[in-house]
């Protein structure tokens, strides 16, 4: 046992450096709530089981000497809570016929950090982190009349939760990283403008070794029908994608009731 007699400090850029231009994988998975109205209880909606692929560099940076950057091609498919099954089409209680489920497709998002310095205290092999990110922006469906089914108002507010651990080489039982996210609903629902319906995600995360490792079903999906969300290339000149963008950017593919994700091949 390891009694961790002295602190130990960490530099988050360790990992970009240890893994620079490796591929990773992280397969997540968890579930998602949903309370229809303010008088009505939380019920669990859908399960989700997703998977990163990324790639982490470390780059110069004229300000702080040197930053991380990661690329990331991210999915996350919709399951039935019981079967665990992935679905393709939900009864939405506003909708005379069953809407398409648009699964979480984002062939990029990329972003830098900053370094950081981390104290892990003596006595512990790990430090846990919890970031809260408040999300408050023009909704990007709003101002359009065609959306005006898929849109949950004028702004999106939410919350967004990670929760990770810094760790020393040497630590053991490290608890794996969670992610939550507390959102109006989305846009595929086809609740009808303004409805005030709220979702809450809850997810774990765990880094596997390789591709196959993940979850068989995203395994499948992915080299059947979206090839590249395999590897994630070392650079990319895209706009990041978000799940908004995606159900916009595909608008009459849903509407003609397409299975999603898309294919994607190049």
């Amino acid at each position: 046992m390891n009694d961790y007699l002295d602190d130990y400090e960490l530099n988050n850029l360790d990992f970009y450096r240890k893994n620079h231009g490796l591929q990773l994988y992280y397969n997540w998975s968890g579930e998602i709530w949903w309370q229809e109205t303010p008088d009505k209880p939380k019920e669990k909606l859908f399960s989700i089981i997703g998977m990163n692929a990324t790639k982490v560099f470390l780059k110069p940076d004229s300000e702080y000497g040197e930053v991380g950057y990661r690329i990331n091609r991210e999915l996350g498919l919709f399951c039935d809570p019981d079967t665990q099954d992935i679905i393709h089409f939900w009864n939405s209680p506003t909708a005379n016929k069953p809407v398409p489920i648009v699964h979480i497709a984002n062939r990029i998002v990329q972003g830098s950090v900053k370094p950081k310095k981390i104290l892990i205290p003596k006595g512990s092999g790990y430090l846990p982190s919890v970031m809260e990110i408040p999300l408050e922006y023009p909704h990007p469906l709003a101002g359009d009349s065609k959306y005006s089914d898929y849109c949950p108002g004028e702004k999106f507010q939410g919350v967004e939760y990670f929760i990770s651990n810094a760790c020393r080489p040497d630590a053991t039982d490290v608890p794996p990283a969670k992610w939550a996210r507390d959102c109006p609903w989305m846009p595929w629902m086809k609740l009808g403008y303004a409805h005030p319906a709220k979702l809450r995600f809850e997810t774990t995360i765990f880094r596997v070794d390789s591709f196959e490792q993940l979850d068989p079903k995203l395994v499948k999906l992915v080299r059947e029908k979206v090839p590249i969300y395999e590897f994630t290339p070392i650079e990319s000149d895209e706009p990041n994608m978000t799940s908004i963008q995606y159900f916009k950017k595909h608008f009459e593919s849903y509407l003609r009731g397409d299975i999603f994700p898309l294919e994607e091949t190049s």
